[in-house]
């Protein structure tokens, strides 16, 4: 019986801890002896773990004291060491870089969303995850546009598998209500990090002009803002102009999404693009830059426009666009997006084994 251990590094159950959740028991369905690994700052156990273990998953926390912490390399050591698993699959760069050298004689396949680079750090952290991934017996990008990215920094091609996210990234349950916008619109909606290769910026810098076509226009920001510095002062002052409501983090966004007459993405940089694919499945009317995984995200959305990244006049036009009357939007729209066959978590599923039997049988 072959063994998968499969490492997140995360604060929250979000959608990648979900989709990577399901995997996880459809491999323990078929036969696989799975394994669960969270490292967690917090205390007490990770989400992830609890979850696992409710779906009857071998699951464990591996304490993570601090951000250059010694001891989580230590953790992830040991727990290899005792499972002795045929494969290690990591799922952010916190992992990458943990489980490099680390491995014994699994095999390793790294799971890669993309990188963000809203603070020094993370930026040291993307070096070094870029040279783990080189390392890796196969990589799994989100995106065609992300495996470009990669093969220029010298990961190999011939070792990478495209791997889109599915439904199963969603949040489970019941639509919540939609959120109740005061004014009469139209109301526009941001959501996601505050942090430059997001261009969040570029976005209020837009805002006047914006106005200065729909008077009435309400802008409605949810995300945490970014450190103290430069960046900061000028996400604050744009924020502070008529109309726009900053209403911070929000782990479920969908009330918004339901709620706005359109959804702006003006991303610099965006390996897949989870609020676009959110969106689009609650039927939003989507404007959003052309930039890494968003074209292909928006290929066959009839609800979607996009433009050419920090171009504030093909912002403003795409806008213009999206908010005829016209324009398709709505549930049933997004439905039909939804259920598109690429977006089935067993295709993805069918993928991922592949990838991990060539690992262990072709490569073993």
């Amino acid at each position: 019986m072959p063994s998968v251990l499969f490492l997140r590094s995360s604060s929250q159950l979000g959608g990648i801890e979900r989709q990577l959740l399901w995997h996880a028991a459809r491999f323990q369905a078929d036969g696989w002896d799975v394994h669960v690994a969270c490292l967690h700052r917090g205390a007490g156990e990770h989400p992830l773990t609890v979850a696992a273990r409710m779906a009857h998953l071998s699951a464990v926390t591996l304490p993570d004291p601090a951000f250059w912490h010694p001891r989580a390399g230590r953790e992830v050591k040991a727990l290899i060491r005792r499972l002795r698993p045929d494969l290690v699959h990591t799922a952010d760069y916190r992992t990458d870089i943990l489980a490099a050298g680390r491995l014994g004689g699994a095999r390793w396949l790294a799971e890669t969303q993309g990188h963000t680079a809203e603070r020094w750090r993370m930026r040291v952290w993307n070096r070094l995850d870029v040279r783990a991934l080189r390392r890796a017996h196969a990589v799994a990008p989100v995106s065609l546009a992300w495996e470009t990215w990669l093969a220029a920094r010298g990961v190999a091609p011939v070792r990478m598998t495209v791997l889109e996210n599915s439904r199963a990234i969603l949040r489970p349950g019941p639509m919540p209500p939609s959120a109740r916008l005061e004014g009469s619109g139209p109301h526009l909606l941001y959501a996601g990090r505050l942090s430059p290769e997001k261009g969040v910026d570029l976005l209020l810098a837009t805002w006047p002009a914006i106005r200065g076509r729909w008077p009435d226009a309400m802008l409605w920001v949810l995300g945490a803002l970014p450190p103290a510095g430069r960046f900061r002062r000028r996400i604050e002052a744009g924020l502070a102009q008529p109309g726009v409501h900053y209403l911070g983090h929000r782990p479920d966004i969908r009330p918004w999404l339901q709620a706005a007459d359109a959804v702006i993405i003006p991303s610099r940089r965006e390996a897949w693009g989870m609020t676009a694919f959110e969106a689009l499945c609650v039927g939003a009317r989507v404007v959003a830059a052309r930039v890494g995984g968003l074209p292909a995200l928006c290929r066959s959305a009839p609800h979607a426009r996009l433009f050419t990244r920090d171009d504030p006049h093909a912002l403003l036009d795409a806008l213009a666009h999206v908010l005829q009357p016209n324009f398709p939007h709505g549930p049933g729209v997004g439905r039909a997006y939804c259920m598109q066959p690429r977006f089935d978590p067993h295709r993805r599923h069918r993928i991922l084994k592949g990838v991990y039997q060539r690992l262990i049988w072709d490569d073993g």
